[in-house]
C-alpha cells in the first residue's frame, strides 16, 4: 500500500480553529490579521485536502457540518496546545516569562552573581529566578544532573566530561590575620612560616579550601585548619576575632584591610590567582534567559572584575 505524503499546512487548521471559535469568516480574519478572502481560501484548501466539506453558511455565520464536527473534536485540543506552546516560546524569547536556574558559592555570588542578577531582574522582572548557594562539590553534582542552567565557580575543581567550563576572569587570594598575629604582617613571610600558626577555613568540598591545600602542598606541607566554619563571612569574623590566619579572596577582604580590621600578610610567592568560570551542563539545551544572562549581564561583570 502506497502512503500519501502529509502536506496539510497547520496554518489551515489555525484558520479552521478561529472560524469555529468566532463563528464567522470575517471575525476569524480580524483575529488572524488577514483578509477574509485569505480565510476563505485556507478553508477551501483544507476541505480539498481532507476531501470533505467542513462548514455551511447561514444567516448567523457559518456552522460545522457533521464532518467538521468530527474534525473539531480532535483538532480543537491539539490547536489549543500548539498555540499555547507558541505563545510561551515567544514570551520566553522576549523574556516576558521563562526561568533561570543558577548556583554559585558564597564568594561567586557576592562578586558576580548578585550584581548581574540585580540588573537582569530589573530589566526582565517576569523571568523566574531560582538560585542555589552551595559548596563546589554539591554544585557540580547539580550540573551533572542538569538541575541548573549554569553555575559560577572558581578553580580548582574536578574536571567532568559532562560539564562545559569557560574561564572568564580571575580572583587574587591573600593571607590575612587579626591583631593578635599582627607581627606576621610586618615583613614578608614564607608559606612554611605561616604553617606554624593556627588557620581558619571553610569546610571540605569548597574550592577555597582545595586551593589553600594546593598552595601548602607545593611546599610539601599538609594543610589541616584548626577551625572550620560554614561561610567565608564567618572565616573573616573568626580571623578578626584573633583565632588565626586565613587565605581569602583579596576582593572579599580588601575593605576590611583598608579599615584596619584585618591585616594582609605579605608572602614570598608569585601572585596567587584563581580562574573564575561559567559552567553549564554539556549537551543540555540552554534557554534564552540563560543565554541573555550570561552574554549581557554575567560575562561583562566577570570581565570587569578580572581587569
Amino acid at each position: 500500500m502506497t502512503q500519501q505524503p502529509i502536506d496539510t499546512n497547520f496554518e489551515y487548521y489555525k484558520v479552521f480553529y478561529y472560524v469555529v471559535k468566532t463563528g464567522s469568516l470575517t471575525a476569524a480574519a480580524e483575529r488572524l490579521c488577514v483578509t477574509q478572502p485569505t480565510v476563505t481560501k485556507a478553508i477551501q484548501k483544507l476541505e480539498e485536502q481532507l476531501s470533505c466539506r467542513l462548514f455551511v453558511r447561514s444567516k448567523r455565520g457559518v456552522q460545522l457540518t457533521e464532518e467538521g464536527q468530527i474534525l473539531w473534536k480532535r483538532a480543537e485540543p491539539a490547536c489549543s496546545l500548539l498555540m499555547t506552546a507558541q505563545q510561551e516560546l515567544e514570551s520566553a524569547h522576549r523574556l516576558d516569562g521563562g526561568s533561570l536556574s543558577i548556583a554559585s558559592t558564597e564568594m561567586s555570588f557576592r562578586a558576580y552573581v548578585l550584581p548581574a542578577l540585580e540588573r537582569f531582574t530589573r530589566d526582565y522582572p517576569n523571568v523566574k529566578i531560582r538560585f542555589r548557594n552551595a559548596l563546589t562539590e554539591r554544585i557540580l553534582d547539580m550540573l551533572r544532573r542538569e538541575e541548573l542552567d549554569l553555575a559560577i565557580l572558581h578553580m580548582p575543581f574536578p574536571s567532568d566530561a559532562r560539564i562545559d567550563v569557560r574561564a572568564i576572569g580571575k580572583i587574587e587570594e591573600c593571607f590575612v590575620t587579626g591583631a593578635r598575629f599582627a607581627f606576621l604582617a610586618e615583613r614578608q613571610r614564607s608559606v612554611r612560616e605561616l604553617w606554624e600558626y593556627p588557620f581558619v577555613s571553610v569546610p571540605e568540598g569548597s574550592g577555597t579550601k582545595r586551593y589553600t591545600r594546593e598552595i601548602f602542598g607545593r611546599h610539601g606541607l599538609e594543610y589541616e585548619p584548626d577551625i572550620e566554619v560554614t561561610t567565608i563571612e564567618l572565616v573573616v569574623h573568626a580571623v578578626r576575632s584573633n583565632f588565626g590566619v586565613a587565605m581569602l579572596p583579596w576582593q572579599y577582604v580588601r575593605r576590611s584591610v583598608e579599615r584596619g580590621e584585618l591585616l594582609r600578610i605579605p608572602v614570598d610567592l608569585p601572585k596567587m590567582e584563581r580562574e573564575a568560570c561559567i559552567l553549564t551542563p554539556r549537551g543540555a539545551a540552554q534557554g534564552h534567559a540563560a543565554d541573555v544572562f550570561i552574554s549581557e549581564y554575567l560575562q561583562p561583570e566577570m570581565e570587569k572584575d578580572g581587569e
